[in-house]
């Protein structure tokens, strides 16, 4: 027996030794990286368009709200045409967003059917893109049920009836009235009619992060909320580009389930994002 514990020992510093040995100081030796350009912008029946610009930062890069503002694209010439006529945007500061400067138009407000185009005119460079505002589909109903157990959480369901033998697409977002400053996507906002063409469905509608960098598990509605609903249709270019962007942002919790696909974008040029047309439709369900 004393034999084994010396022989177990011996083994035990022979491999600490070992790893020891073969701990070395590693260099890696970065490229450098060039910004492109990140393009956010959408227009909206009865609404003017707006444009957020930023640029992409690389991947070991500080994320916090300095580096945010530093980001942010100020000096572009950013305009939008319905094909009859061309509006150049206005920079303007708004505290809803962050960073809170936005490009926003004056003149042109989207109307269902019709598209627009983009061009962006930024350090030399041009960039573009194309959406439509598709026809609004409107829900159902809302409801509000509580969690089993639970009288103070809950969730807002929706009922659906989805136009047969024709292929849409959707995004939905919330606002709970004196908490959130805007609408906020719901988690996994984007959906396609891929499986319930033509059908009648039910889903619950789970409470998005209001910064997709900070994605929480708090995922319900409280017992008394308002909460108005935004559901929107979106083309199929725009959907694309939210839903991969979705299905990257999720599945990056977890290091084994990243697909590692690209996020698509409709934009022309070195840039990424999106620029994209929403037919919206509101409703209102008191969380009771």
């Amino acid at each position: 027996m004393k034999n084994i514990f010396i022989l177990t020992g011996l083994i035990f510093i022979l491999m600490i030794a070992f790893l020891t040995s073969c701990e070395q100081d590693i260099s890696v030796e970065l490229p450098p990286y060039t910004p492109k350009l990140v393009v956010e912008g959408w227009i909206e029946q009865g609404r003017y368009p707006t444009v957020i610009l930023t640029e992409s930062a690389a991947y070991f890069d500080p994320v916090d709200s300095a580096a945010m503002r530093r980001s942010v694209i100020t000096t572009a010439k950013v305009s939008v045409s319905d094909g009859e006529m061309e509006e150049i945007l206005t920079l303007k500061k708004k505290d809803a967003f962050f960073p809170s400067y936005v490009y926003e138009g004056n003149e042109i407000k989207g109307e269902v059917g019709k598209k627009y185009s983009l061009k962006i005119e930024s350090r030399g460079r041009m960039y573009t893109a194309e959406t439509s505002i598709p026809v609004r589909a409107s829900l159902d109903s809302l409801w509000f049920e509580n969690l089993s157990g639970n009288d103070t959480l809950g969730q807002v369901w929706a009922r659906f009836s989805d136009p047969a033998d024709e292929s849409n697409q959707y995004r939905i977002f919330t606002q709970r009235m004196g908490k959130d400053k805007g609408f906020i996507p719901v988690y996994l906002s984007a959906l396609s009619d891929e499986v319930f063409n033509g059908e009648t469905v039910d889903f619950a509608l789970l409470r998005g992060a209001e910064s997709l960098s900070q994605i929480t598990d708090d995922l319900y509605f409280n017992t008394g909320d308002t909460v108005m609903v935004k559901f929107c249709t979106l083309d199929a270019a725009h959907f694309q580009y939210w839903k991969s962007l979705e299905r990257e942002l999720y599945a990056s919790k977890n290091p084994l389930a990243a697909s590692g696909n690209r996020v698509l974008s409709n934009i022309q040029g070195d840039a990424i994002g999106v620029w994209g047309g929403y037919g919206a439709s509101y409703f209102r369900v008191v969380a009771k």
